[in-house]
């Protein structure tokens, strides 16, 4: 119980010591603030930014540039604003005052630590590749331009490395883009930007998966299309498969790319069947109403077609229709030929 007692005593003495300490220190502080000793603003905020006290130390610093703003203690004064609140943790306001002390103070001996910094400062306020990559992508621009402004700087192979790491920062947000409009079974929206993708990153880790989903979602867009589109589609379709052939023969992939590649590969010949057909159908109707000049180079066009037709397609069901078309075509060319 003594001990206790006694403990309380020293304790309470050691607190009313760090308590009129700490008064006095501020009255100290206040009356610096308030003063027009500005050598001694100036040592003062220097004294508190050693010790870690950064907001105290801004409203010093600040007093002091705004004393002398073109001078050596301005130039300080300003240029440890921004270290200060870089050390707060403050990076958009770290790098205002980085990227201005250049413009303010071009030939100080300070200014590859201002560029330096303000570089620093963006990389910070690069976000998570999840989010918008502008504040990644104008880092990136400040990083570029610290090592083109000193390019003999120790620092520039760390800066390549960061470089490096925001780029891939900015190639994953891509990525995740084209991740994105696949799971929504967003077809068109997943070729353009996997097209996109693999013309920006050619060497990218991504690749292999982006060209999947590339060639995965341009075949559901050919299937589901319209018969207008589904050639073309159909065609891109193969052009893509032949485009990353190596790359997906060692892949887990393999068995999906084969069958996507013979299924599209089927259905391209089916609407070239029926397109050729609908050709000859075509030319053919356009025969029943053209002039005596045209009516014989529509029925031409019309046989040239029918033998294609069934040179390609013996088998085909539409076989029977376009026999049928060319016997027509066929005996009215003769009539026109003994007219």
């Amino acid at each position: 119980m003594k001990l206790t007692t006694l403990f309380m005593h020293w304790y309470k003495y050691f607190l009313s010591i760090f308590i009129v300490f700490f008064l006095l220190s501020c009255g100290d502080y206040n009356k610096i603030v308030k003063g027009d000793n500005y050598d001694q603003k100036l040592a003062k905020a220097e004294q508190l930014f050693k010790e870690k006290s950064y907001n105290r130390a801004l409203v010093l610093y600040e007093q002091v540039y705004q004393r002398f703003p073109k001078d050596a203690k301005g130039e300080l004064s300003y240029f440890k604003l921004g270290m200060t609140y870089y050390n707060l943790g403050d990076y958009y306001m770290s790098a205002y005052y980085f990227s201005n002390f250049a413009q303010r103070f071009p030939t100080s001996g300070m200014l590859e630590d201002a560029v330096f910094y303000s570089a620093l400062s963006s990389v910070h306020n690069a976000p998570e590749p999840s989010l918008d990559q502008e504040d990644t992508e104008a880092a990136i621009r400040e990083l570029q331009f610290f090592v083109s402004r000193f390019p003999t700087s120790n620092r520039v192979d760390t800066l390549n490395l960061v470089m490096d790491e925001l780029r891939l920062r900015i190639e994953t947000k891509a990525f995740m883009t084209v991740e994105l409009y696949n799971r929504m079974e967003r077809y068109n929206a997943t070729v353009a930007s996997a097209k996109a993708f693999l013309d920006e990153y050619p060497q990218s880790k991504y690749r292999l998966q982006v060209a999947f989903m590339l060639l995965d979602n341009a075949y559901i867009l050919a299937s589901r299309s319209v018969f207008s589109k589904k050639k073309e589609r159909l065609e891109d379709v193969l052009k893509i498969a032949e485009t990353y052939r190596d790359l997906f023969q060692t892949s887990k992939y393999l068995s999906k790319y084969l069958t996507i590649s013979e299924k599209a590969s089927r259905e391209l010949e089916e609407v070239d069947e029926i397109d050729t057909f609908e050709q000859i159908v075509e030319f053919y109707n356009k025969s029943q109403t053209a002039s005596k000049t045209k009516k014989m180079e529509y029925l031409e066009e019309t046989l040239k077609l029918y033998y294609t037709f069934a040179q390609r397609y013996p088998t085909s069901s539409l076989m029977k229709r376009a026999e049928e078309i060319y016997q027509r075509a066929e005996r009215e060319r003769s009539s026109t030929y003994s007219y």
